[in-house]
């Protein structure tokens, strides 16, 4: 991948070659693309010798690596971190190895965090289906309401308008419901006054028409052990579209982690900034709207697509 500054992308050098091709004296191309003649040189050598393909970037990833970790170090670092769970001061102490080592090598195949790995087993534990629509996560995130002043998350003294930031007050809640694409991570979300059954039934016949309309047709979903989720309108709402529902395990948040996950999005990037908090509403609506629209279109997830791209047939409905 070319850096952000590069002048020449492989659909530019694609066109320098072109031009050297077409008869132009390679010094009026380079002057032409404003780069050296060693540089024309060089992508009209490639072509040549590669045709389009070698008008990529080469990977920088050298030949041989003579200090690279040991495959029989990499296996005893793996064996340790499985059996006894240590991190890499204890490793690097038990094997007599640097621990940035032992780190380097525990990043490089995701058993840098515990968090990730079977309690018992010491397997990675992920699992994302294969296209979008085979799973859907729901999930309510409650975020209180914040007090004129900000309340105790804010200000460490009483605030201008006499509300101290300890106060008792209720303000109440709302309540953010969330739909979260497994495969893709793309999410529909809606601030509702509470989480009745019936509100949650409604929530999910449009957010089952939103996902529709960007060629997406949910066939599981994936729910934990709420009343709004239990109740008998929300089980008809499914029935009626063909969708059989899943609840995860009691006290087992993270079975539901993509939308637990994405309710960390919104709780640490938007519900609680403090330039947002200055201007509440319509301020801080106008803000989550740009941070929904920023984690379909920009924000990468593990693969490096963004949510928008993952979708199947989401470009040309999109608006």
């Amino acid at each position: 991948m070319t850096h952000r500054n590069a002048r020449l992308t492989p659909v530019t050098r694609a066109e320098l070659v072109r031009e050297v091709e077409s008869g132009w004296p390679q010094a009026e191309v380079a002057r032409l693309f404003r780069v050296s003649r060693a540089t024309v040189a060089k992508w009209v050598r490639r072509f040549r010798e590669g045709g389009l393909a070698a008008l990529h970037d080469w990977s920088s990833r050298p030949k041989r690596s003579p200090r690279l970790t040991s495959p029989s170090l990499v296996e005893a670092i793996c064996a340790v971190r499985r059996e006894q769970g240590w991190g890499p001061h204890r490793i690097g102490w038990k094997l007599s190895i640097a621990r940035s080592t032992v780190y380097a090598v525990l990043r490089r195949l995701d058993l840098h965090r515990l968090a990730w790995l079977h309690r018992t087993t010491r397997e990675i534990v992920r699992y994302e289906r294969k296209r979008s629509g085979e799973l859907l996560h729901l999930d309510v995130k409650k975020l209180g309401r914040i007090p004129p002043g900000g309340g105790k998350r804010f200000a460490p003294g009483f605030a201008k308008t006499g509300v101290g930031p300890h106060s008792k007050r209720k303000m109440g809640v709302d309540y953010l419901h969330v739909a979260v694409d497994d495969h893709s991570r793309y999410a529909y979300v809606e601030s509702l006054p509470d989480e009745r059954g019936v509100t949650t039934a409604a929530f999910l016949e449009r957010a089952l028409t939103h996902l529709d309309g960007q060629g997406v047709s949910v066939e599981r979903i994936l729910t934990d052990n709420g009343k709004n989720y239990t109740s008998h309108v929300f089980r008809d709402m499914a029935g009626e579209h063909g969708i059989t529902l899943k609840r995860t395990r009691p006290y087992r948040p993270q079975t539901n982690g993509k939308a637990e996950a994405f309710n960390k999005i919104l709780q640490n990037e938007w519900a609680y900034l403090p330039v947002l908090v200055e201007r509440r509403a319509p301020g801080r609506a106008g803000a989550f709207l740009d941070l929904l629209q920023s984690t379909r279109t920009t924000r990468r997830h593990r693969r490096g697509h963004s949510r928008i791209t993952t979708v199947n047939n989401v470009w040309g409905n999109y608006t």
